[in-house]
């Protein structure tokens, strides 16, 4: 992990830390809420923090999973961030299964509509590289996210069907 991925976890984890203190000063804290403050603080830190300076030499790369070319000739690193790129949106795309109540092609839709705006304002606002890779790998994670989401739904669901039922002690004497 580099040091500017590392600076964006610490980020994030401080912006959830600034964005759930109000809602657990005034009692508004729930679950729900927790859990889409802190993904939502650490897509935005991952996404655009540490802010770059130095506009990259490049703008925009078109070339779908060019990280295949970029693994091979710089190494690990670019592995390591198309694979984070993919774990970014698994957590959104659990989300929609569960409370948006989305089936895969909607939220493999949403997932491309968010990844299209942080890519968009990544280009005018952050110094940063429009990727078609990031594009790609963050609907994968989406999509990947909605069906880990659908598999413990249905493993739960059958654990609790073959559960052996407990018997009540209220009539035993």
């Amino acid at each position: 992990m580099t040091n500017a991925q590392l600076a964006s976890i610490q980020w994030g984890l401080f912006l959830s830390v600034v964005f759930l203190a109000p809602q657990l000063l005034f009692r508004q804290l729930t679950w729900r809420s927790a859990i889409i403050t802190g993904y939502a603080s650490m897509l935005f830190a991952a996404t655009f923090l540490p802010m770059q300076t130095v506009p990259p030499r490049q703008s925009v790369q078109p070339v779908p999973f060019q990280w295949v070319a970029d693994t091979l000739r710089d190494g690990q690193i670019a592995f390591d961030q198309m694979t984070l790129n993919v774990l970014l949106f698994v957590p959104l795309g659990a989300m929609l299964m569960f409370w948006g109540k989305r089936s895969l092609g909607q939220s493999a839709l949403i997932g491309y509509g968010v990844s299209l705006v942080i890519e968009g304002s990544q280009l005018v606002w952050a110094n940063r590289i429009f990727d078609v890779d990031d594009l790609i790998t963050n609907t994968t994670g989406t999509a990947l996210g909605w069906l880990g989401a659908l598999a413990a739904v249905k493993v739960f669901t059958r654990a609790k069907a073959t559960a052996v039922p407990q018997r009540s002690l209220a009539g035993v004497r």
